[in-house]
């Protein structure tokens, strides 16, 4: 299994701002996944609001032949969404700026989203690739709603 975050001195390098957070909640996810035509399955196990920032960990796979690699952040960077017009933009990864996926392949790590889901907030959509079908094979729209229980 891949690591989103590589090499692992990038990983540590955002983690740890968030790792001292004293009131962290963080969401077991149950449900959180969702596979699309283009074969690629996105499964979220946790979301964790900091007090600056919020973490999805995840996996990501994709498995096709109908292309040899995906982008997950094609037509611009995910984003948390609840209520009317509510989000949070994940920040780029560096050294895998579009999250590109190559099939057979399954990426797993923490996307961070700088800022903050309010407490009163019940269920938020993790949405890949706005407005493209998830029949694209070059970007598959991909939209996940989340529970936070």
């Amino acid at each position: 299994m891949s690591r989103i975050f590589t090499p692992a001195a990038l990983f540590l390098a955002l983690s740890m701002p968030f790792a001292a957070l004293a009131e962290e909640r963080s969401h077991q996810i149950e449900g959180g996944q969702v596979s699309v035509p283009a074969g690629v399955t996105v499964q979220v196990k946790t979301v964790s609001v900091g007090e600056d920032a919020t973490t999805v960990h995840l996996l990501v796979s994709l498995d096709t032949s109908d292309t040899s690699s995906v982008e997950m952040a094609f037509t611009e960077n995910p984003t948390l969404q609840w209520g009317e017009g509510q989000m949070l933009h994940m920040r780029q990864i560096a050294d895998n700026p579009n999250l590109e996926l190559q099939n057979g392949q399954t990426l797993e790590g923490d996307l961070v989203f700088p800022g903050v889901i309010p407490a009163d907030v019940e269920t938020v959509n993790l949405v890949f690739n706005p407005g493209n079908e998830g029949t694209s094979i070059a970007g598959p729209g991909v939209t996940i709603p989340l529970a936070l229980k």
